[in-house]
């Protein structure tokens, strides 16, 4: 079986995840992400003690926001904004969902 691989960090996964959706739930993020929900709480703590998003307590619920700022304060990073990544992931696996949902060639022959 080969490994599971991804474009993305796991820590990139929850904070693409948080950007589009800030009331998720630990366990929502868990199932978007495809990982468990010990280690999006620890990737969640970990990046609210670095600064990367906040969390608000709002009823029995949290929000959290991303500190763009702290995002992009890397060199490398300081041409682009989330927005922008997160667009061109979204381009990304729009185009690889469609090709996954035509049938290929070999399968029509």
């Amino acid at each position: 079986m080969p490994k599971k691989w991804n474009f993305l960090s796991n820590y990139g996964l929850v904070l693409t995840h948080l950007f589009q959706n800030s009331s998720a739930t630990l366990r929502e993020i868990a199932r978007g992400t495809d990982l468990t929900e010990r280690a999006v709480y620890q990737i969640v703590r970990e990046l609210e003690e670095s600064g990367f998003i906040g969390k608000k307590r709002v009823g029995r619920r949290n929000t959290y926001t991303v500190n763009r700022s702290a995002l992009f304060s890397f060199p490398v990073y300081q041409g682009l904004n989330i927005a922008q990544m997160v667009a061109a992931l979204r381009r990304i696996l729009d185009v690889t969902k469609d090709e996954m949902a035509q049938p290929s060639s070999t399968e029509s022959a």
